[in-house]
């Protein structure tokens, strides 16, 4: 009796273990009917990495067939604050392209269902370390579904200044500034000598002369002369961009195919950025420098 007792006490132990590795997504959200890409998305929040939203394929080793390992996003949110709720649309969007995004923050269900906070900028670099882990963990959902070696950082507004105070990890291979610019201020410990910290091609993706953020980001694009970077400007985009737009709008659209160029190497995409090929981006400007081959 005493040793089927045993035996049944480290089997329920194990179950227990093993369940807590499997059974790591805790809630979630459809947005736009989980975009429009190939594998329908979902928002979700893990108990594995509480304090973060992934917006990821919802079935994900269907995916991973397909693409084998997947590029990561890590999103700082506008003004460092904890809450995606803002950028579902356009994260939703870009996940189901076959993307795993990570955002600063856990899940909200509606607006003001909670107050918001700020997050640190060390936030980023946990994600980061978390995607490293889980990626070798056997007995995790995401064994083996982040390519570590395409990895981005983005982020909105006061994001993108927190995008600049990390952005010496050397994990990171792109950064995208969305409506972001340092110019000579300083925010989230970030100030213009961050710049020097790019270490990857980078996007400013700015919204006109009504984006208060523009005129730091010609600034940021004037400075930065050691990495190709491209400044594309929505004359009417205002600071919030297209995010509420279904789907992200086009500076989802715009963002995706920069990433599916940078971290997916579809080069036919290099033309909207090299060439002003901007055919389906209408009140779009684009231009780039440190691109081998552009002066």
């Amino acid at each position: 009796m005493h040793n089927l007792f045993t035996r049944f006490l480290v089997s329920s132990l194990f179950c227990c273990f093993s369940y807590c590795s499997y059974a790591e997504i805790t809630d979630t959200k459809v947005i736009d009917n989980g975009g429009s890409g190939k594998y329908k998305a979902i928002v979700s929040s893990d108990s594995l990495l509480p304090g973060y939203v992934i917006y990821q394929p919802k079935n994900l080793q269907e995916t991973l067939q397909s693409e084998q390992r997947l590029p990561a996003i890590i999103f700082a949110n506008g003004a460092c604050s904890d809450s995606s709720l803002e950028y579902e649309r356009m994260l939703t969007e870009i996940a189901s392209h076959g993307y795993l995004v990570i955002t600063l923050g856990s899940i909200q269900k509606v607006k003001d269902d909670r107050p918001f906070k700020n997050v640190t900028n060390a936030m980023m670099g946990k994600a980061l370390d978390w995607l490293s882990e889980t990626s070798e963990d056997k007995d995790s959902r995401y064994y083996h579904a982040v390519d570590l070696n395409k990895i981005g950082f983005a982020g909105h507004s006061c994001g993108g200044a927190q995008l600049l105070a990390m952005a010496s990890d050397s994990r990171v291979k792109t950064y995208l500034m969305f409506n972001s610019g340092i110019g000579d201020m300083s925010m989230a410990q970030a100030d213009r000598s961050s710049l020097a910290s790019l270490h990857g091609p980078t996007i400013y993706l700015v919204g006109g002369d009504s984006d208060v953020a523009t005129p730091n980001a010609k600034l940021d694009y004037q400075r930065i002369d050691h990495v190709p970077v491209v400044l594309a400007n929505d004359l009417d985009g205002g600071h919030s961009g297209t995010f509420n737009q279904p789907r992200g709008g086009s500076f989802a659209s715009l963002a995706l195919k920069w990433l599916d160029w940078q971290l997916k190497e579809q080069d036919t995409y290099a033309p909207i950025f090299l060439a002003g090929k901007l055919d389906n981006f209408a009140g779009w400007s684009v231009k780039g420098k440190q691109f081998e081959g552009i002066k």
